[in-house]
């Protein structure tokens, strides 16, 4: 992991910004980018990114959890950034089982 042409990106997330459905390797999710601190909804589509979960591990001292996520490659530089502002929420779109 990651395969050819796939990048993986671990995102810092809140209990908030995420399902209480708990996530596992190999589920298909969307990254969204969400409004900043002054509430900032525009009439413009939220940036998407999908991607894979690969694994995903809870940080007892903060309670956030951190999930990796497999992305294309093209996409995993504008996914990291917005990773890193911790303005993204993660949607869980299928899981294959």
């Amino acid at each position: 992991m990651p395969g050819e042409g796939e990048s993986l990106v671990g995102i810092s997330l809140t209990p908030a910004q995420m399902p209480s459905e708990s996530l596992y390797s190999g589920d298909a999710v969307r990254i969204v980018t969400t409004p900043g601190d002054q509430g900032e909804v525009t009439d413009k589509e939220p940036v998407t990114i999908e991607a894979t979960v690969v694994g995903v591990s809870r940080v007892e001292e903060t309670g956030e959890t951190v999930v990796d996520v497999s992305v294309p490659e093209d996409e995993a530089a504008d996914l990291a950034a917005r990773a890193a502002t911790g303005r993204v929420a993660l949607v869980l779109d299928a899981r294959e089982r």
